[in-house]
């Protein structure tokens, strides 16, 4: 994203939702590229084994979501693939999800899957799992806090993903830092001449420039005279406030 100075004035709501809109894209390409290596690699496995694939046989899709990481080391903090319920041989609930660590390498995410355990992580009841399941659509969920891996708002982006029976394998799916949305759109929302804050669909806030809506903030003591504008590629709006944008 360019620098505020390189946008020219004024930078119009179009154009906020545009860069919206891009960024949103991005991440779904990647999100598609993991899917795509998880349906590849089990319509060759199932072929092969005659059966449904073990856990360790989906370990190769280490290499592809690696690379999706590095490529987009400034947006993700992780990604990864979600397994259907009891669509492996040999266990009910898998996670290959991995997240960059300190020294420049990857570390797994190991999450409690088992249902008798106190930490059970049922990850089938999360709207970023069950939507894409249900309604076979793309998905985002956040910004939430993600007390499971970094204490910091997140957004999870999540798709379906299928063998090419059609059979619903789980989710593909990569968590964006809001401050990593932040310096992606922030310069774009700056050279707007209204504050403007990006909302998603249960009213709260993503990211604006307005300091009395915050990141996780709702919008109910908004203006009702405010009119939202819709974004068609993801289920969040934008919100141009009527006065001029602070000082930056």
């Amino acid at each position: 994203m360019r620098d505020t100075d390189d946008f020219a004035a004024p930078v119009t709501i179009g154009a906020l939702t545009a860069a919206v809109t891009e960024l949103v894209d991005e991440v779904y390409s990647s999100l598609a590229e993991i899917g795509a290596a998880l349906t590849i690699l089990w319509d060759r496995l199932t072929e092969r084994l005659g059966s449904a694939p073990g856990a360790s046989d989906v370990a190769p899709l280490r290499e592809t979501i690696a690379d999706e990481l590095a490529r987009h080391e400034k947006l993700f903090n992780g990604a990864g693939v979600v397994l259907a319920d009891s669509v492996l041989e040999d266990r009910p609930r898998h996670v290959e999800w991995w997240l960059p660590d300190v020294k420049g390498g990857l570390r797994r995410l190991l999450l409690e899957l088992n249902p008798d355990s106190e930490y059970f992580y049922d990850y089938t009841g999360m709207d970023w799992f069950v939507v894409p399941r249900d309604q076979g659509r793309r998905w985002v969920h956040g910004p939430y806090l993600d007390y499971a891996c970094t204490d910091e708002y997140v957004c999870t982006f999540a798709i379906p993903v299928t063998s090419g029976s059609g059979t619903f394998l789980g989710v593909a799916g990569a968590d964006v830092p809001v401050t990593a949305i932040e310096a992606a759109l922030l310069p774009c929302f700056q050279a707007f001449d209204q504050r403007v804050v990006l909302v998603n669909s249960e009213g709260r806030v993503i990211i604006g420039t307005d300091p009395e809506f915050t990141t996780g903030s709702k919008t109910s003591r908004m203006d009702r005279s405010v009119v939202a504008v819709p974004l068609e590629a993801v289920p969040w709006s934008l919100y141009p406030l009527g006065s001029a944008s602070p000082a930056r």
